[in-house]
């Protein structure tokens, strides 16, 4: 008998919440706790409260209370994750509603942001299952690697129409991988789930959004589809977690590790990113089955995860200028610390981040200093336990945000004694985001010929797939920055 859906997923990862976030948009009822729990600055201050150490140990707690036991691992089914996907469109809308587009494909703050914009459902390609694993060493790569090897081939013969990426970076989740393994499975087809649904909701001639994220990484294949991906985007290039450096050495004696370096096996190809990566073979299953029914289709096409956010934020401006609102206050939200409804209510600006690290530091900074002056700046920032190398500590964040606003700039929501082992962020992100302003009924949802029209003045719009941009991914941290693309055939 296999899982069902509500009990495989991981509540606190990245696909998960763009699903939990729009559907609570299409709701009205916003994104709390990163949609499984109450927004509560009392709850908020109270689990903050313990010494670090108590703190440190609550997010391997919670690791572990994600994940599934290893003996569920044949009962792993991608159609009951899909089936709970969809139902919490069901919860968001009558069954019977349809919509002018759905958006399908690789997260981003795209998926959380113009999926709102655009008043319609997000499909993600790509979900996280955990199981419990309380003996392997974060730091023995290739012992990780082999440990975790039959279940990655397991859960890929049992799902034929995905790629399982058994994914392990003890830098960044270490503290929630220190009692689990992760595993992220890639839809290579839309599958019967996803394929109803589309039929079932989508207007006659609506629109498909795919959002493709060229990003890849150096992955050791296991199996038949299924692949070991050390480390992950974050504040460490992914050449270093190969080479490594005099500051990873530094974080694992940090770390009370009895090692001094990684030793990750032989790479065997370079494949998309387990976590933010687009898949192309789902394209082209969603281009047949636009032709086959006769709908539109439209692509964000992007290198790294964030580098839509800009495009995004002006979006937004754009749009916020034509109702006559003020665009003068930036929200700056961090991973999936974040809320659409309260973003709009307050006709706050979202600047999505993908983490709290240098790179993403970066990217801020360089909007800022392009982008017209906002009188107001504010950041919230996600708290994953630890100090990473490349983390950005609040006083930075905080220097950023008072240097870019004309008025008022700070960071919001967040703990600062208590980071980046946060432990009450969860509850008090929405609170500060509540505060922010009046709260205006929302708009009328923008269209894609609005959107089609907004790309072509920002430069970005291409009518052929062929003529896209190309992308190199940036594996030595040299701050490579690609251009995106709305392509509109």
């Amino acid at each position: 008998m296999n899982l069902s859906g509500a009990r495989t997923v991981t509540d606190f990862e990245s696909s998960i919440n763009a699903v939990r976030a729009v559907s609570g948009f299409l709701k009205g009822t916003g994104h709390p706790a990163m949609g499984t729990g109450p927004s509560s600055s009392l709850l908020a201050k109270a689990a903050a409260l313990p010494p670090r150490g108590v703190r440190e140990k609550l997010y391997e707690l919670a690791g572990r209370s994600e994940a599934l036991p290893e003996r569920k691992v044949p009962q792993i089914d991608v159609d009951a994750i899909d089936r709970w996907v969809v139902k919490e469109y069901d919860r968001a809308s009558s069954p019977h509603q349809t919509y002018p587009a759905v958006m399908v494909g690789a997260v981003s703050g795209a998926a959380f942001f113009l999926a709102t914009a655009l008043g319609v459902p997000f499909l993600p390609q790509t979900t996280l299952v955990s199981v419990r694993d309380g003996t392997t060493h974060p730091d023995d790569i290739a012992g990780a690697m082999r440990r975790w090897a039959p279940a990655a081939r397991q859960i890929a013969a049992n799902n034929p129409r995905v790629n399982v990426y058994h994914m392990h970076d003890p830098a960044q989740d270490r503290p929630m991988m220190a009692q689990a393994a992760f595993f992220r499975l890639k839809r290579k087809s839309l599958g019967p789930v996803y394929a109803q649904f589309l039929r079932e909701r989508l207007d006659p001639g609506g629109v498909i959004i795919t959002l493709d994220s060229t990003r890849t990484w150096r992955s050791t294949q296991t199996g038949e589809r299924s692949l070991f991906q050390f480390g992950c985007l974050g504040g460490i290039p992914e050449e270093e977690y190969s080479t490594g450096s005099e500051r990873i050495t530094e974080f694992l004696a940090d770390q009370g590790s009895e090692y001094t370096s990684w030793q990750p096996p032989e790479p065997t190809d370079r494949t998309p990113d387990g976590e933010w990566g687009f898949d192309p073979q789902l394209g082209a299953a969603v281009d047949q089955l636009t032709a086959e029914a006769g709908w539109r289709r439209r692509t964000l096409h992007q290198n790294e995860p964030q580098d839509s956010s800009a495009f995004i934020a002006e979006l937004y401006r754009h749009w916020y200028r034509q109702l006559g609102w003020q665009d003068s206050r930036l929200l700056a939200q961090t991973y999936n610390h974040l809320d659409p409804w309260y973003t709009l209510t307050t006709g706050s600006v979202p600047f999505w981040n993908r983490f709290h690290m240098r790179p993403s530091f970066e990217v801020l900074s360089e909007y800022l200093s392009a982008a017209d002056a906002y009188d107001e700046v504010l950041i919230s920032l996600f708290s994953h336990g630890l100090d990473s190398p490349g983390l950005v500590e609040v006083p930075e964040w905080d220097e950023l945000a008072r240097a870019s606003a004309t008025d008022r700039g700070e960071v919001i929501g967040v703990d600062k004694q208590a980071y980046p082992a946060d432990t009450g962020a969860a509850f008090r992100y929405q609170e500060a985001f509540k505060d922010l302003g009046p709260h205006r009924e929302l708009p009328e949802p923008l269209t894609v010929e609005e959107m089609d029209a907004f790309a072509q003045s920002y430069g970005t719009a291409y009518d052929d797939a062929g003529s896209l941009p190309e992308h190199t991914d940036d594996v030595t941290g040299k701050g490579i920055r690609n251009p995106i693309a709305w392509v509109q055939p």
